[in-house]
């Protein structure tokens, strides 16, 4: 049995290093009479075949949707090659539309892993079309499994997950993926939800989802016929206000309910009711098992109960966060001890993977020792099968582009090795530079810009799958300031400037499919000033004055009404927002840094601004230096507590101006105090305890956290680095290894998550630190501008860069 093992070993060593010493290659296949396709092989291994599926499917739409016209298993008609290039062309008549449909497919090799498919559309024959169509990674013989972005062996079906990613492995120890290129480009958006109405609790389901089948695994029966693919929908609408069909899930049996945290289950006629004593944990009710298929449901029911009510979908005998599949933000929903209220949600339902999703039903917000009772009936669960139609446009005498990204590459089964894979392998596929870490920054940010909707494709930018989708002003900001892409940069900048208000605010947050009214005085109007004074510099784009000037005059009312230079807030100016100033404070470090910064940005921008107010400012800043206890205070009501967030401003101006406001002594001082574990730091911290206690916390009254988490010591990345940026500007010598520590740890610390986080914790040892919501996060690409600061990294390794940079400077 020893020398069985240590044969199967050597075996696998064999064949892993056969294959790191292969490349990814490209054959045409077929002839003019079938017509022309592309096989895909990893050395001599075949990884993807188009002979049964064809190069893509489609269907086109007339601007009524009165006619529609299927184009199946499209093979061209001509195919060439030249060198690291296969070109497919040919036409799709399209008869009951009196119309030729141009169709060119580009394969590139980008490197020995990658495969660039580009799809080139064009007619001439109508106004406007409408099209769906979709691009498949197929095989012949069933692989070994099907992974996902965040499912290593994924049963079939609709993948709608952290980031869209998805494929196959061949064996176990070859990994094939399918990528795409960003949603503002290809043209898609993940987004399946909106904000409720006022007076609602959570987010309802979208009733017209685009992009719902963006990524389509095959299922059990489709394997079964030897269908194994991975399929990438572009341009579908899925319209659920007009369903072709509604089915009604049957309640389950009374004897497949589950309790939940202890709760005691009755039934009395069509009534069923939990009720207990003494509660013993926060939340009691129960668990009703569907088997329900991907897609659009609507779950109604009426409930009375001494407590709020909660929802929530979990998939198989899930328990964690990890585990929630919908209704993730439908907590503490009113009801009625006396009255029965009706309950009606929605939501989309996605990676169901043909098993097990759970409904749970609780009273929430239970407290210990106290009774509690929840009794519900009339339930219904009911899903609606939407009606799809097209969405993206081609109009006459245009081109239209669509690019994916195949990769093969030796792998292990497991979730670090894929997540990774789908990171760098796009990061390559963009022609993007860098290092692993920045290629994972870079890809964790295409993924997260998406169109706005089916109407609007007005690139949105959000922070992470958990925020969607919401567009946050700050966020956005960061995000687009560390890439190069004009179109982004210009068209980002104008629909925060659309949201202006009369005072001159700029919105804090844009929701598709729902208004927002948050307009205050935080750090997005400032910030807007400084989007202005970069895509001025970067691009040479003009900035609207009348707006700008209208934002400043906002800025100086709102925080400088004197015309001291002092900055008195009613918000803090900055990342740490989890405490508001209804009186005004002029106490925080980050709030006067901000401000500084923004007087030198208007006087750049050609407003009025006295050089004495502005020296006033930067030395009103100054003064947060404590010279006794050796570093900058964050907060004068709190001055056991240093953070990141207080340096932040001085590396803005290191970055906007190349001038310090701070000294050398103030910066590295306050460096020398910031304690590290494990290659990182946290955000902010207690200056003896790290920790913040219930009784010394720096936060608003009802917030708080376990310790390392989120505001109490947890670490965010950009602020940490821009720190350190700022220390080695000032000649901090362990800035460029805390650097390198930094990016290391956020795609090490945890073995299956090697992706931008919102925040690591910095104790690890707290149960749960992990939080879902904090997976793939974009705004941390700002890091790469960091990183050109310290010239640890030049703008020529974005593919961008020469296009929309170099150019303008040279005219």
């Amino acid at each position: 049995m020893k020398f069985k093992h240590c044969y199967s070993i050597i075996l696998f060593l064999f064949i892993f290093s056969t294959l790191s010493a292969s490349n990814i290659n490209m054959k045409i296949k077929g002839d003019s009479a079938s017509g022309f396709y592309v096989d895909l092989f990893y050395g001599s291994i075949p990884v993807s075949t188009q002979d049964k599926v064809g190069e893509l499917n489609m269907f086109v739409e007339n601007e009524d949707y009165s006619i529609r016209e299927y184009i199946r298993n499209w093979k061209a008609t001509k195919a060439t090659q030249q060198g690291n290039t296969i070109t497919l062309s040919g036409e799709a008549n399209l008869p009951k539309l009196e119309a030729d449909l141009h169709i060119s497919v580009i394969y590139e090799i980008v490197n020995n892993q990658v495969v660039e498919k580009r799809i080139e559309l064009s007619q001439t024959n109508l106004s406007l079309l409408y099209y769906s169509i979709n691009t498949t990674l197929s095989l012949k013989d069933k692989p070994s499994r099907f992974w996902s972005f965040d499912n290593i062996d994924n049963k079939g079906g609709l993948a709608h997950e952290s980031y869209p990613a998805a494929g196959y492995m061949i064996g176990d120890s070859l990994a094939v993926g399918l990528l795409t290129d960003a949603g503002n480009r290809n043209l898609w958006t993940r987004n399946i939800r909106r904000r409720p109405s006022t007076g609602g609790v959570g987010f309802r389901a979208l009733q017209e989802i685009c992009d719902a089948n963006l990524y389509r695994i095959a299922s059990q029966d489709d394997r079964k016929k030897g269908d194994n693919f991975v399929r990438l929908t572009f341009g579908e609408l899925s319209d659920f206000n007009h369903p072709k069909q509604k089915i009604a899930y049957k309640t389950p049996e009374i004897s497949e309910w589950k309790s939940y945290q202890g709760a005691k289950l009755k039934k009395n006629k069509n009534i069923y009711s939990i009720q207990g004593q003494k509660a013993t944990v926060d939340m009691a009710g129960f668990r009703l098992p569907y088997r329900l298929p991907d897609g659009f449901y609507t779950v109604r029911f009426k409930h009375r109960s001494n407590h709020p009510v909660s929802l929530k979908l979990w998939k198989n005998e899930g328990h964690s966060n990890n585990d929630v599949q919908g209704f993730h933000y439908q907590t503490n929903i009113p009801s009625s001890n006396t009255e029965w209220i009706e309950l009606e949600e929605t939501v989309f339902l996605a990676n169901s993977e043909g098993g097990i999703t759970n409904l749970l039903i609780a009273s929430s917000n239970l407290r210990i020792g106290e009774p509690y009772q929840l009794e519900i009936k009339d339930l219904e669960v009911i899903q609606s099968v939407g009606e799809e139609r097209a969405f993206h446009q081609l109009r006459a005498g245009e081109k239209k582009t669509l690019r994916t990204f195949i990769f093969a590459t030796p792998s292990k089964p497991t979730l670090h090795d894929i997540r990774l894979a789908s990171q760098v392998y796009l990061a390559d596929g963009l022609r993007f530079k860098g290092t692993t870490e920045e290629k994972c920054l870079y890809s964790c940010y295409q993924m997260l810009m998406w169109i706005s909707s089916a109407t609007n494709f007005t690139p949105l930018n959000v922070p992470s799958i958990n925020y969607a989708p919401d567009m946050y002003n700050r966020d956005a900001f960061w995000s687009q300031m560390g890439i190069y892409d004009k179109e982004s940069s210009e068209k980002i900048f104008n629909a925060w400037a659309a949201t202006q208000n009369d005072a001159g605010t700029i919105g804090t947050i844009i929701t598709p499919s729902m208004g927002s009214k948050e307009l205050k005085g935080n750090d997005a109007t400032l910030e807007f000033l400084w989007f202005a004074l970069v895509n001025k510099r970067q691009y040479g784009t003009p900035p609207p004055m009348d707006k700008i000037t209208k934002a400043f005059n906002y800025i100086l009312n709102e925080n400088d009404a004197d015309g001291d230079g002092i900055c008195s807030a009613r918000f803090v100016l900055g990342q740490n927002d989890c405490v508001e100033y209804p009186e005004r404070t002029s106490d925080l470090a980050v709030n006067q840094g901000m401000f500084a910064v923004t007087l030198r940005v208007a006087q750049e921008l050609g407003l009025p601004v006295q050089k004495e107010t502005i020296e006033n400012a930067n030395a009103a800043y100054r003064a947060f230096y404590d010279k006794k206890r050796g570093y900058l205070i964050d907060n004068k009501t709190f001055p056991y507590v240093i953070s990141f967030n207080a340096l932040l401003p001085e590396f803005v101006s290191l970055w906007l101006f190349n001038e310090p406001i701070l000294t050398s002594e103030m910066v590295n001082n306050t460096l020398d105090k910031v304690p590290v574990k494990n290659g990182y730091s946290p955000l902010i911290f207690h200056e003896k305890d790290i920790y913040f206690t219930m009784e010394n916390k720096p936060f608003s009254p009802d917030l708080f956290w376990d310790n390392g988490i989120y505001y109490n010591a947890g670490s965010w990345m950009r602020e940490e680095i821009c720190g350190y940026v700022a220390g080695m500007k000032h000649g901090w010598l362990p800035a460029e290894k805390r650097i390198k520590d930094r990016l290391k740890a956020e795609i090490s610390t945890h073995p299956d998550e090697p992706f931008s986080h919102e925040f690591l914790p910095y104790d690890l040892a707290v149960p749960n630190c992990w939080w879902p919501s904090t997976r793939v996060f974009s705004w941390n690409v700002f890091v790469l501008k960091a990183l050109e600061v310290a010239g640890m990294r030049t703008p020529e390794l974005d593919p961008n860069y020469l296009r929309d940079c170099i150019e303008f400077k040279k005219q």
